[in-house]
């Protein structure tokens, strides 16, 4: 079996309309939303394409037993956050390139979130009348970070770095599901143990534990 590598994103620097995988064994490329919306269907499962065992930890994981846990380490969980942003209407319709606003995921362990500033290079002209766009400018005039809500979350114990696997050519669809077809962005895998050392041990990538528990 293959890793569906989705071949997008941060590797060329924009996510819109990414290739998605027909099966986790044979990947197929789409090279327009219209051919993924043939593939996939639905948006709800349009989300988890290209995903590396679907989310899970193992083929028996089923997302009840996420839910049962705490619920930011759920599969499925979705924050309100403090700002309504859509990825699908920045990447799908306005082609903006991933690393315009994560300029740090090929050089950092972090993919970054971008600045208010990098924000208002946009905003200051654009949607200005947006209740959404109004919250934006308060944090931007009074200087602060806007307190975006995390989604993915790992253990203090686990060590993981972006940078290591974009450069590696595992796309971001792997981990994260089709964020450009997310209105809201959400958790799409587990992240659980099993999650990282299945794709760590099909890959070729070492399963030591100092790999990930440094």
């Amino acid at each position: 079996m293959t890793v569906a590598v989705v071949s997008v994103a941060l590797m060329a620097g924009k996510m819109a309309t990414p290739a998605v995988a027909t099966d986790m064994n044979d990947s197929a490329e789409a090279s327009s939303s219209e051919e993924a919306k043939k593939h996939w269907g639905k948006p709800e499962k349009r989300k988890r394409a290209g995903l590396w065992r679907d989310g899970k930890a193992v083929f028996s994981d089923i997302q009840l037993i996420d839910t049962l846990g705490l619920l930011k380490y759920a599969r499925g969980y979705k924050p309100e956050q403090p700002i309504n942003f859509s990825h699908v209407i920045h990447v799908q319709k306005n082609n903006m390139e991933c690393t315009y606003c994560h300029s740090g995921v090929n050089k950092s362990p972090y993919a970054t979130i971008p600045a208010v500033d990098t924000c208002m290079g946009c905003h200051k002209l654009v949607k200005t009348e947006s209740e959404e766009i109004k919250k934006l400018t308060e944090y931007y005039e009074k200087g602060e970070p806007v307190p975006w809500e995390p989604v993915h979350h790992l253990p203090e114990h686990v060590y993981f770095t972006h940078e290591r696997h974009i450069k590696a050519g595992i796309g971001c669809q792997n981990c994260h599901g089709q964020v450009q077809e997310m209105e809201k962005v959400e958790k799409a895998s587990s992240l659980k143990m099993g999650f990282c050392v299945s794709c760590h041990r099909e890959n070729g990538a070492s399963i030591d534990c100092a790999v990930c528990h440094q």
